[in-house]
């Protein structure tokens, strides 16, 4: 909160921690802190920003706060798309319930060369990721809609999501500047935490596009690595190349990686 209200680095604010605070910054700080302290109102809802893979990215009430482990999945698509795709190809690539559009825009910039889209049902998110995608610089087609529903007549290559799915007996559990702020509808993922990855995975079949093989990627919950493993083996019996569950940071289960042999050769 600091570092923002003096527009300093983090370096910036240690190497001057000694310095008085002038009087109106100090009241801002002050109130800001019993704010959150109070009412748990999220520090990056009261800045209105939140650093995401090196990069500020504007956040409001509107669209889930990224987390840093939301980073690791946006590395693995990378790597993982380097393994299974020649490196030359400019990969098709979407990404389902963008929020923020902190994943699609990374994406984007971090691979210039794929052409990234982004879908959300919310129109007030879609705002949000849209000013990001323009702030940022990055290229990306962005459809309001119902998961895949807005894709429907186009092919990928990549798909990528991080969707709702905090189960009925977690949403009690979540802490107050969780609950009481960010938005139900990207958080809730039905009573076992897996309805959104059955929707998907139903639909993905009529996206995969012409490459010989299709990357999923997942962030999940840390007790959902089996369960969407299970879902996406059983969807795709005879036609899996690799699936792994992968660790976040912290070693809990967070990514499920999924690669389908589409059978089909590239042009």
């Amino acid at each position: 909160m600091l570092r923002h209200r003096l527009g300093v680095t983090r370096t910036d604010l240690f190497s001057d921690i000694q310095e008085g605070l002038p009087e109106s910054d100090a009241a801002w700080l002050k109130e800001r802190v019993r704010e959150h302290a109070l009412f748990g109102t999220p520090v990056q809802y009261m800045i209105g920003r939140v650093s995401f893979y090196g990069r500020s990215f504007k956040v409001t009430p509107n669209v889930l706060i990224p987390r840093p482990e939301t980073e690791e999945l946006v590395y693995r698509t990378g790597i993982w798309a380097e393994r299974y795709f020649p490196e030359s190809r400019s990969l098709a690539v979407c990404d389902i319930g963008c929020g923020s559009g902190a994943i699609a825009v990374t994406l984007a910039l971090e691979h210039p060369k794929w052409r990234v889209s982004a879908v959300d049902i919310s129109e007030r998110a879609l705002a949000v990721a849209e000013e990001n995608a323009k702030n940022l610089g990055a290229r990306i087609d962005f459809y309001r809609g119902d998961l895949l529903d807005p894709l429907v007549g186009r092919t990928f290559d990549v798909l990528v999501s991080n969707p709702p799915y905090i189960t009925r007996s977690e949403m009690d559990e979540l802490s107050d500047t969780v609950k009481n702020y960010e938005p139900r509808l990207a958080l809730f993922g039905g009573a076992d935490g897996l309805d959104f990855y059955r929707r998907i995975l139903e639909a993905v079949p009529g996206v995969i596009g012409s490459a010989p093989f299709f990357l999923m990627a997942f962030e999940i919950g840390a007790a959902q690595g089996r369960p969407v493993a299970s879902l996406i083996r059983n969807a795709f019996t005879d036609r899996i190349e690799t699936l792994t569950v992968e660790q976040d940071v912290s070693g809990y289960d967070r990514n499920v990686m999924a690669v389908i042999r589409t059978d089909r050769k590239l042009p």
